[in-house]
């Protein structure tokens, strides 16, 4: 018999996260650190250091004062609502740190050893990529950021993250950086992360073709992170040369350098073949030629991940124009992102307690875009909860929410890109927020 939904036991993730971020937001020592001068919110206003945090931190994506009055009227005080430019003017009062450190707080509880997060044979499995960020395009962006597309481009930032694939994509690092800096280096940034979580020798990272060289791969080493790379042909000669469905481990030469690795070589369903290059020091009888095949595909969800970042998140619609407000929306996002994968993990499992006697065609999953609508204002709630009895009855709101109405997961489906014109409202994209 499936068990009621009272009696699925109670995951940390999201608790856990909602306890530390608002204790560290409610906290002075934070709002010494967080503040840019000694004399920024010293006084108690009608906006204050907490609020300007929490109205940051409500999935924000309609015009600043239209989303300040709803912030007051939440919160139940709709007289002391503030101006939009006094909203602006406290956020100058902030470094961008302020979210990066409360992103911090919540990398570090993914990092722990929680009964919620999946692993791979024991083993953390994570991808990383880049993106291009469109900011505003004024004179003093591109300065500080560059641009893209030459003479007749716009002012852009190049946004890198360390993405937890098996777990509804926690970003476990972000690296903003300006368009120029190469995705290698951020790269070396984000092991170094990982290696100061002291989880690296229990993570595998899944690379695409642009990041293998032999400085990554001997760094992955040095930290004994483990590594996937998948291998662009004309990298190196003696592998491009291997037959389909080799599984060998073999001495390469790369910049004059001799490097004993994997190679694990097959052909992909539209016929195209696909060389990865894998760590031999994964034990071969968890990371069989055929779960390697698995495995590496799983990358694709740091693509979604971008996708809810962009388009169901909107980390571009940005709340200013000066390069402090591009940092803190970014941080901010992402910790917004976190939020979301952390309930996304609770509401998963309640959806498959739920359909386990069913026989429905295809697994089910939680709606993402639906969750971010139904997180906005109640996880404010939930940071604002004066017992632990409020801030469990929003929480628990949100997860059952999300979990009311999943989507089929459709899996083996494959077809070539076709470029077209796409509606700028598409029927199935509807934003929630």
């Amino acid at each position: 018999m499936t068990p009621r939904i009272d009696e699925i036991p109670k995951r940390e993730l999201f608790n856990k996260a909602v306890e530390v971020l608002s204790s560290q937001i409610y906290s002075y020592p934070f709002k010494i650190d967080a503040r840019q001068k000694p004399s920024d919110f010293s006084r108690k206003g009608k906006l204050g250091f907490e609020n300007t945090i929490l109205i940051a931190l409500n999935f924000c994506s309609k015009t600043m004062q239209i989303e300040i009055d709803h912030f007051y009227e939440l919160i139940g005080e709709p007289e002391y609502a503030v101006t939009k430019a006094a909203y602006f003017d406290a956020r100058t009062k902030l470094k961008y740190e302020t979210f990066s450190i409360l992103l911090d707080s919540m990398i570090e509880i993914a990092a722990g050893d929680h009964p919620s997060l999946k692993t791979y044979g024991g083993y953390r499995i994570f991808a990383l990529d880049g993106s291009i960020l469109t900011l505003p395009d004024t004179w003093s962006l591109r300065g500080v950021f560059g641009v893209a597309g030459g003479l007749n481009g716009v002012a852009s930032a190049r946004l890198s993250t360390l993405t937890d694939v098996l777990n509804s994509g926690i970003i476990m690092d972000v690296r903003l950086t300006k368009y120029s800096a190469g995705e290698r280096e951020s790269a070396l940034n984000h092991y170094t992360r990982l290696d100061s979580l002291g989880i690296g020798d229990k993570s595998l990272v899944l690379h695409d073709r642009g990041y293998i060289s032999e400085q990554m791969i001997r760094d992955l080493k040095s930290k004994n992170i483990h590594y996937i790379f998948r291998v662009p042909k004309g990298w190196n000669k003696a592998v491009d040369k291997l037959d389909v469905n080799t599984d060998a481990i073999m001495e390469i030469k790369v910049n004059g350098a001799m490097l004993t690795e994997r190679i694990v070589k097959f052909e992909l369903d539209n016929g195209e073949t696909e060389t990865l290059l894998v760590d031999p020091a994964l034990p071969a009888e968890i990371f069989t030629f055929e779960k390697l095949k698995e495995i590496y595909f799983l990358r694709w969800g740091i693509e979604i991940n971008y996708n809810v970042l962009k388009n169901e998140l909107q980390v571009e619609n940005f709340t200013g124009t000066s390069s402090l407000f591009i940092k803190q929306d970014v941080y901010a996002t992402a910790i917004l992102l976190n939020f979301v994968a952390f309930t996304k993990l609770e509401s998963d499992e309640i959806i498959e307690m739920r359909t386990a006697q069913k026989k429905n065609k295809h697994p089910q999953k939680t709606n993402e875009n639906l969750l971010i609508g139904y997180m906005k204002d109640k996880l404010i709630l939930a940071l604002l909860a004066g017992s632990l009895e409020e801030r469990a009855y929003y929480i628990e709101s949100i997860i059952r929410s999300a979990a009311r109405y999943p989507i089929p997961v459709r899996t083996g489906r494959s077809c070539p890109r076709v470029t077209k014109h796409r509606a700028k409202h598409p029927n199935n994209r509807k934003r929630a927020i």
